[in-house]
């Protein structure tokens, strides 16, 4: 995948930052909620970084309702 720049790498990154995030926080011995925040950064990880393919790719991933 070709980086631009602008949204799609910078959305990148902080998919990456996310990832990172989540693991050192599992890592920390007296954190509680170890497991949870695992799970809720690395789905925000990979929603984030799913953003960022379909941007390079010109994919248009939000859609409106025609009703309203």
């Amino acid at each position: 995948m070709s980086l631009r720049k602008g949204k799609t790498k910078s959305t990148l990154e902080s998919s990456i930052e996310a990832a990172l995030l989540a693991v050192e926080i599992y890592n920390k011995p007296k954190t509680q909620f170890k497991l949870q925040s695992l799970i809720t950064l690395m789905i925000i990880a990979w929603t984030k970084a799913l953003h960022a393919y379909f941007h390079s790719e010109g994919i248009k991933y939000f859609y409106k309702k025609k009703n309203g």
